[in-house]
């Protein structure tokens, strides 16, 4: 009777094991270009979204951010920037739904009630936690 270390044997002799080593490292590699491709889609939402609220916090802050947005560009009125700005935030707001993590959605949420600097910082806290795993010990008054 042939043992269980000689049939690990021939297998390896035939190539079956190697064969099934580069299926194994093919879906491993496609699912980190995922992570990727994801993490990636992500931050640039998240980035867009900051902007926004920065926007809304003080609409001159449109001055220093670059968005492909003809619309926003072309008001000039704050109480018009400012609007539209949080007509894009309740936009991405629902969005995000689909990506954002639970503590994103509330500090979020949280913004859209009462757009404050303090609220955006949450916000931005979080979104850096989802992003990055990265805890951080930084308090609004350290910002």
């Amino acid at each position: 009777m042939i043992s269980f270390t000689q049939i690990i044997s021939l297998i390896t002799a035939l190539g079956i094991g190697s064969g099934i080593g580069i299926v194994i490292k093919s879906i491993l590699d496609r699912n980190s270009e995922l992570k990727f491709k994801l993490k990636t889609i992500n931050e640039e939402k998240y980035r867009t979204i900051l902007i926004y609220m920065s926007i809304v916090i003080n609409p001159q802050n449109k001055a220093h951010f670059i968005l492909n947005d003809n619309i926003l560009y072309g008001l000039k009125n704050d109480t018009d920037i400012r609007d539209y700005a949080l007509s894009k935030l309740n936009e991405y707001y629902y969005q995000s739904l689909l990506y954002a993590s639970d503590d994103v959605m509330l500090t979020f949420k949280t913004f859209l009630a009462e757009c404050s600097r303090e609220n955006y910082i949450l916000t931005a806290q979080k979104m850096r936690q989802d992003l990055w795993n990265n805890k951080t010990n930084l308090t609004i008054e350290d910002i």
